[in-house]
């Protein structure tokens, strides 16, 4: 029996604590369309179903160290196939649901996956046009029922003898894995007890295979203390409880989503509910009305540009106050967050604030449900004006910091305690240092093991007990401060390092810019890819012509007056103005929506040119 004032040893048993303590809970969440209203299943279901789902696993010999691939979008069997792969010692590898054939087949064969949970038809399909080339694996197990039933595509095989052992594959639906397992309980009653706590704290939990914004994706070995330790730390900062409830948007093959999303609330017996898809937060905030959620910043960005776009519904005479109240709140949140130089109110600012805040911010408050405590963002770096106007509009916004390798947390800001700017304080399963060319290197009970099948470069990364993380950043007192990524630094051609992040936040503040990427590696100056913003464009043009002189100078002013700052070499001499973004579709981005820096350089390595 586990000791209850200590934390949990493994992810087993950090849910199995939670489901004997939440049994009549609420615990994970879906859109029920029909009904228009998130319906949830308790604990003591998603128990069951967990028990049921490693029995299963079992029955078909899926054994403790072995691994087993989840390619599926958020939803309750996701979670409940992680935890069942947890109770046996399983090691589970997520992969990102819009990841082509080609790159699903080479992380199965990197990690020797011998099962695979696919959640639909389109997910199916990739495994079977890579079937003859994964002679490991041996189950295919899938969510969508009917996925399970599909034809298998028949394509001509490059090698026989794994053609045979395509055909030889069992392929079954979630709903039969969980019939199976129900009847091994029945016939062997002690069975699971048995079976379930399989895991010790220093074995692998997991291997996630990084987003690769540079180079090829190396998969990332955490153990259960890694794990563990991290979710320890974080609920020991952030005042959360088995009270609040958590919207899901990120996708949980990213172990931001993963540790704070899911086995932070988990921990807690709180509610967790699934977004529909990428394309219906807003309406989904409304309808669960979460107090927490884990974000990116691209998504807020969304959330600031529909809250000034709102001004074209509002009736003309109240459209200034409107567009006064924001600039307050932005004013109020700087204040609060202690941005460098960020003046105080006056007392008939304090007085307008209290107005605003009854008649504007109050009701844009409630279109992201009314009971927001804390947008937690994370992936990328949080411009600090974006979290001055949320904190200020009474919608908390705690940037914090990490990576896959750290499980991730390595830094978030406080309720109560931000710094806007910085990532936060330190959590305490990690200690930090900044080596003498401005590394971030990290140590701690919460930092990975070793990247799968790559001794060499775990050895690269992990050196005299430190990881250094490749990021550039400075401690001020408690507070973590990011400037940059070593990778990312452009060298000019004279030689001057220019780091393009810090310049790419101040830019991405103006309301004409969506999006902006810096180039100039080896050229005599910075130049950058700017995507508009495509009401703010409409505005200045009524054609949308990109190229038109009103367009230019528009774009040009704005450039001068955001980077006035900046030292000469750093300036931007060149822009181009882009009319398509930068998207995970045309590879551009990662699915955690990070700029792949390196994919689009080359890209665009002919507008970069002196």
């Amino acid at each position: 029996m586990f000791d209850p004032t200590q934390p949990p040893a493994t992810l087993a048993e950090l849910a199995h604590r939670s489901f004997v303590q939440f049994t009549a809970e609420p615990c994970l969440g879906t859109k029920d369309k029909a009904a228009g209203a998130y319906k949830f299943q308790t604990y003591g279901q998603i128990a069951m179903r967990v028990r049921h789902a490693a029995m299963g696993l079992s029955a078909l010999g899926l054994e403790r160290g072995q691994r087993a691939a989840i390619v599926a979008e958020n939803a309750p069997e996701w979670a409940i196939a992680d935890l069942a792969c947890q109770m046996l010692g399983a090691i589970s590898v997520p992969l990102f649901s819009t990841l082509p054939a080609g790159q699903v087949k080479s992380i199965l064969r990197d990690c020797g996956a011998v099962l695979v949970f696919v959640s639909d038809g389109v997910q199916r399909k990739k495994i079977d046009e890579i079937q003859t080339e994964l002679p490991e694996l041996k189950t295919v197990v899938c969510f969508d029922e009917s996925a399970a039933d599909q034809t298998v595509s028949t394509e001509a095989p490059t090698n026989v003898g794994n053609a045979d052992a395509a055909e030889k594959r069992k392929i079954l639906s979630f709903a039969e894995l969980e019939r199976r397992g129900e009847a091994e309980i029945h016939a062997n009653k002690t069975g699971y007890e048995m079976i379930w706590p399989a895991a010790a704290a220093g074995d692998s939990a997991t291997i996630i295979y990084t987003s690769g914004t540079t180079g090829e994706p190396k998969g990332v070995v955490l153990t259960h203390r890694n794990i563990i330790s991290n979710v320890e730390s974080v609920i020991s900062v952030l005042s959360l409880s088995h009270q609040d409830s958590f919207l899901s948007f990120l996708p949980l093959a990213h172990i931001y989503e993963r540790t704070a999303g899911f086995y932070l609330p988990l921990r807690l017996g709180a509610s967790i509910a699934y977004c529909e898809s990428l394309f219906t937060v807003d309406r989904n905030l409304k309808e669960f009305q979460p107090t927490v959620m884990f974000v990116v910043p691209r998504l807020l960005e969304a959330f600031r540009e529909k809250m000034y776009s709102a001004v074209k519904h509002i009736p003309e005479d109240q459209k200034a106050k409107y567009l006064d109240a924001l600039a307050l709140a932005k004013k109020a949140g700087a204040a609060r967050g202690e941005m460098g130089g960020a003046p105080g109110l006056s007392l008939v600012e304090n007085i307008k604030l209290k107005v605003y805040d009854a008649r504007v911010y109050s009701k844009i408050r409630e279109n992201f449900g009314g009971r927001i405590r804390a947008f937690v963002s994370g992936g990328a770096p949080l411009p600090p004006e974006l979290g001055a106007l949320f904190g200020g509009l009474g919608l908390p916004l705690l940037e914090g910091y990490g990576l896959t390798e750290t499980a991730p947390v390595i830094g978030v800001n406080r309720p109560g305690r931000v710094r806007l700017g910085t990532v936060g304080e330190t959590v305490a399963s990690v200690k930090v240092k900044i080596a003498d060319d401005g590394e971030i290197c990290v140590r701690g009970d919460s930092v990975f093991t070793q990247y799968w099948n790559k001794p060499e470069q775990t050895a690269e990364a992990i050196r005299d007990g430190w990881f250094h993380t490749g990021d550039l950043g400075a401690l001020e007192g408690q507070y973590l401060r990011i400037t940059g990524r070593k990778k990312d630094l452009l060298v000019l051609g004279n030689g001057k390092k220019v780091a393009p992040q810090p310049i790419e936040l101040v830019l991405t503040e103006s309301p004409l810019i969506a999006q902006v990427v810096l180039l100039g590696d080896g050229q005599k100056a910075v130049s950058a890819l700017i995507v508009p913003n495509s009401e703010a464009v409409t505005e200045i043009d009524a054609t949308g012509n990109l190229q038109s002189p009103e367009m230019q100078n528009a774009f040009r002013d704005e450039i001068s007056k955001l980077t006035r700052h900046l030292a000469d070499f750093e300036k931007i001499k060149k822009f181009h103005l882009l009319d398509e973004p930068f998207s995970v579709e045309n590879g551009e981005l990662t699915p955690t929506l990070k700029i792949k820096r390196a994919v689009v350089a080359k890209r665009y390595a002919h507008l970069s040119g002196d």
